[in-house]
């Protein structure tokens, strides 16, 4: 599709992803998020996605780089996913050269974009910041995470730990409401929840920021997330639930993504409940990496609620930033 010079280096070819890159792009992946990469179950679907673009960079037919782009917000935003580099090429600028390359190609194929979107796991170095706004992060106050470690085998003993806790404080468990499609939308574009409840008034699910605009939840409604809300009418807590997917990790393991909108600490619990429920309810083994995001009032609730939990030291915060075209 392109290709540019990099000093005395042999040329970066640009072009759309396929099939047939998967092997190579996996060869470059090995250590990203600390084996907790979810591209191997996604790349397949993304070539799929008619909102969705995914390029590589190759060098001499190699691919040492790639990034994905997901447009969102009505056709006016592109959220980059991904970005991922060889480790021989890192340090060569490598990344800069391919997400200016798909910068390019938005500003040619989707003119309507004119804000590109990210997410990330630590803090940005001070040239990023200077090209970005920080939209939603930890050391501003508003938002961490918390991952735990669990077997299917285990939930039913964890579940009864964690009621016998809620006992002890005089609560018991009542399961939020499960909502439908319908639900969905009618609370999400209700401009008081949207307000109250969502960060930078935007939905993030599993590491994706949108707004909650009808395009965006029409695409969500078709992921097999779980919708839970405290209640239906003026909803005072929120949460997401990703299917697990595979992770390679380790051999059969998964990965959980709870994402927690709210600040009311006893329904954090009966969300975080309802959730790893939902989520484990049909497996019958491997291991679940549940990765929780809330807000950061709740990170020593959930903390001191969840205690005897195995936990694992993957992320601790979530960043999203933006910046215009």
């Amino acid at each position: 599709m392109a290709d540019h010079k990099s000093g005395k280096d042999t040329a970066l070819d640009f072009c759309l992803a396929t099939g047939e890159d998967f092997e190579g792009v996996m060869a470059i992946s090995g250590d990203v998020y600390g084996g907790m990469d979810y591209l191997p179950q996604q790349y397949h679907r993304w070539m799929q996605d008619p909102n969705r673009r995914t390029f590589v960079a190759k060098r001499e037919g190699q691919v040492v780089a790639l990034e994905s782009v997901l447009v969102v917000d009505d056709g006016q935003t592109a959220v980059g996913q991904g970005l991922r580099v060889a480790p021989w090429e890192r340090g060569r600028n490598v990344a800069g050269l391919i997400r200016s390359f798909v910068e390019d190609f938005l500003k040619s194929e989707f003119p309507a974009v004119k804000i590109f979107r990210v997410t990330r796991i630590e803090n940005p170095p001070p040239g990023l910041l200077s090209k970005y706004r920080l939209l939603h992060s930890k050391e501003r106050g508003q938002g961490a995470a918390l991952v735990l470690t669990v077997t299917p085998g285990e939930v039913p003993e964890i579940v009864h730990s964690l009621n016998s806790r809620l006992d002890k404080e005089g609560l018991c468990f009542q399961p939020p409401v499960n909502l439908g499609a319908d639900d969905v939308s009618r609370i999400y574009q209700n401009e008081s929840v949207i307000e109250k409840l969502l960060p930078a008034t935007m939905l993030i699910q599993s590491w994706l920021p949108v707004h909650p605009k009808r395009s965006n939840l029409d695409y969500l409604l078709t992921q097999g997330i779980t919708w839970l809300a405290d209640k239906v009418e003026d909803p005072n807590f929120l949460s997401l639930g990703s299917p697990p997917f595979r992770v390679p990790l380790e051999e059969n393991s998964f990965q959980l993504d709870i994402d927690l909108f709210g600040t009311d600490p006893r329904s954090a619990k009966m969300h975080f409940l309802a959730q790893l429920l939902a989520a484990t309810e049909a497996m019958k083994e491997g291991v679940v990496f549940c990765s929780l995001y809330m807000e950061l009032a709740l990170f020593p609730v959930l903390d001191v609620f969840t205690e005897g939990i195995k936990r694992y030291n993957l992320w601790k915060e979530q960043l999203v930033m933006e910046k215009e075209l």
